[in-house]
């Protein structure tokens, strides 16, 4: 990278050495552009077109650059590609700006901690986070479009191969660990593989970070705060070190790179093993499960695609895990099947709740969004609708005895009051953009609505105040 010339260029300059792993886009008016060999591989992998800066001046800087308001298209597709990306928003208005507009970057984007509409509705997209330390193995996975947390440790001499297994299940898209420990090097076998031949089949990102971030005296006590409490005895952690480190990890990682709360990841759950019936990688595959075994099959062969008749993303998700965890819990089986037994004889009940459930969006997914202050007016109507199915969907589990399902409608709110309020403040049919205004219905906010009648009549009150002190 040439040195740069401009008070523009030493800005991009300064905030892409703080991302160096990362695409920066760098929002210069109604578009994001990227520089030197950003734009060079971003023209590449989305097929745009690759131009020049400053040619006049003999200095020829790479640049490329998309729409701001469909930004969010571009930056799917190269998460999907394995990158990651930076995003540097204006944060003042231009015309206000004495100098230079300051920039800053308010969000990065990386293959784990994606929560666009993009996501394949059947899958989790999981962050992963390993730790070795002391003779133990910990693994940590989080979907953060959905909330979804859990962790696990193993010991022995089979614990890193174990955690290689979870892996494979897991199918995480990015992986954190320690720099000074290589991830999985080539004498760690799984399934007969070295270890560089399974990263490859399986695809993920991987994210090295500073030894202190898996520190337990770190990671640890962000995972007590995060939830509120003083030991995660009662998460199944107390005594699990490092599985504790490697979710404390995922926390840290998760706060630096996302802007916004996450009150969606309010529970950790410890999982062994043991609590259920054990699927290898090589099981799940030759038993065609999932995926088929032969590439270029029709997936309609599968197991899961044989199966799968539900109507919600969150239904297609749950039906998966438990397809790749199936419980050894005679209670829990018990439970499964009596409510499937009551809805089979119920042939009216059973399709009255299909068709209440069918026309809910992906709530877990809007939430997070909602949470992460990246969803946009349609989000939130999405939201409301499917909120608006609640009430039909508890009509239709109050006509069956089974003990499961009654629990289901006792612990279901309708949420009437948030619904109500979404649609009483948003339009009906929002622009996709907050920044494209005009989304806050009238009568919500006085301050607003003053605001919206100057900018619409603002000739007529100027009008009007020079007709005001005229008459002074």
């Amino acid at each position: 990278m040439s040195e740069p010339s401009t008070p523009l260029m030493r800005q991009y300059t300064a905030i892409k050495k703080e991302h160096p792993t990362a695409l920066l886009f760098f929002r210069l008016g109604d578009f994001y552009e990227l520089f030197f060999e950003d734009a060079v591989v971003a023209a590449k992998e989305l097929q745009i077109t690759l131009t020049s800066r400053n040619k006049e001046k003999g200095i020829a800087v790479p640049m490329c650059g998309v729409p701001y308001h469909a930004a969010e298209n571009y930056i799917s597709k190269l998460i999907r590609k394995g990158f990651k990306v930076a995003i540097c928003e204006q944060m003042e208005d231009p015309r206000l700006a004495k100098k230079i507009v300051r920039r800053e970057v308010t969000r990065v984007v990386t293959p784990g901690t994606a929560v666009d509409s993009g996501l394949s509705s059947e899958d989790n997209n999981f962050l992963a986070a390993v730790v070795e330390q002391e003779g133990r193995a910990g693994l940590a996975a989080l979907d953060l479009s959905t909330g979804e947390f859990r962790a696990t440790e193993f010991t022995g001499d089979e614990a890193a191969r174990r955690i290689g297994d979870e892996l494979q299940q897991l199918r995480p898209k990015e992986i954190l660990y320690a720099s000074s420990a290589p991830l999985f090097d080539a004498r760690v076998p799984v399934e007969g593989k070295g270890g560089a031949a399974w990263r490859q089949e399986l695809g993920f990102a991987e994210t090295p970070l500073d030894d202190w971030v898996f520190s337990p005296d770190h990671a640890i006590p962000l995972l007590e705060n995060h939830f509120g409490v003083l030991s995660l005895e009662g998460f199944g952690l107390a005594g699990k070190p490092a599985a504790a480190t490697a979710a404390g990890a995922i926390l840290y990682y998760v706060r630096s790179t996302q802007r916004g709360k996450l009150d969606h990841v309010d529970r950790i759950g410890f999982y062994e093993r043991q609590n259920c019936l054990v699927l290898d990688a090589v099981t799940v595959r030759n038993l065609e499960l999932i995926e088929p075994l032969f590439a270029g099959t029709d997936a309609g062969i599968t197991l899961f695609r044989c199966v799968d008749a539900t109507v919600t993303p969150m239904g297609k998700r749950l039906l998966r895990a438990w397809m790749l965890r199936p419980s050894i819990n005679l209670g829990e089986i018990g439970a499964r099947l009596d409510a499937v037994e009551v809805q089979v004889r119920d042939l009216v009940g059973r399709e009255e709740l299909r068709r209440a459930l069918d026309g809910i969006f992906d709530l877990e997914r809007l939430l997070s969004r909602v949470t992460l202050e990246t969803a946009n007016p349609r989000d939130v109507l999405a939201l409301a609708a499917s909120l608006a199915r609640i009430p039909a969907v508890r009509k239709g589990l109050a006509k069956f005895a089974a003990e499961r399902l009654r629990e289901l409608w006792d612990l279901t709110d309708e949420l009437g009051d948030l619904r109500e309020r979404i649609e009483r403040t948003v339009i009906p049919e929002p622009p996709l953009s907050l920044s494209d205004g005009g989304v806050i219905q009238s009568g919500i906010d006085g301050e607003l609505d003053q605001l919206r009648e100057l900018s619409r009549n603002s000739k007529q009150y100027l009008a009007e105040v020079e007709q005001r002190e005229r008459q002074r």
